[in-house]
Formats: structure tokens, sequence, C-alpha cells
């Protein structure tokens, strides 16, 4: 996938960390929607990804994570979820 300017003068400064806070903000909403419509399979991949993203974010320097009461690792800075 080509990235377009904003993504390549983003990536360029090193600083897209707050886009990948904003992309797990979605990951976690749509992964604790999964959750609690009992979707097994698409709440395991979205972990995946959510997983993904707070070891990216971390990489990137935003290291502010927590562990959930479940033992998952997601970003302190993605508020406003329920777990």
């Amino acid at each position: 996938m080509a990235l377009d300017a904003h993504e390549k003068d983003t990536d360029q400064d090193g600083d897209i960390a707050p886009e990948l806070v904003s992309i797990a903000r979605l990951v976690t909403y749509a992964r604790n929607s999964a959750k609690d419509l009992d979707l097994e399979f698409s709440t395991y991949c979205l972990d995946l990804a959510l997983g993904s993203l707070v070891e990216e974010i971390r990489k990137r320097g935003v290291d502010k994570t927590e562990a959930s009461d479940e033992g998952e690792y997601t970003a302190s800075v993605i508020s406003g979820a329920s777990h």
C-alpha cells in the first residue's frame, strides 16, 4: 500500500505515535464490541491487532501501557474503552 504525502511526512518525522494511538482506540472499540457480541474469533483477531499496535506504540516511544485484569496489555493512552 502506498503512503500518501501526509503519511510520508509523518513517517520521516518519526512521530506517527498519535496516529497509532488513534488506530489502537478504534481497534479497542471494535474488540470490545466483538467481545460483547460473543464473537470469539473476531475478538481473538482484534486482540492480536491490538497487541501489535501496542508493541509498535512502545517502539515509537509512547510507553504508557498497563495490564488489564484479563492479563492482556492495552495502552493506557487508549482511554474511554471498557474492558
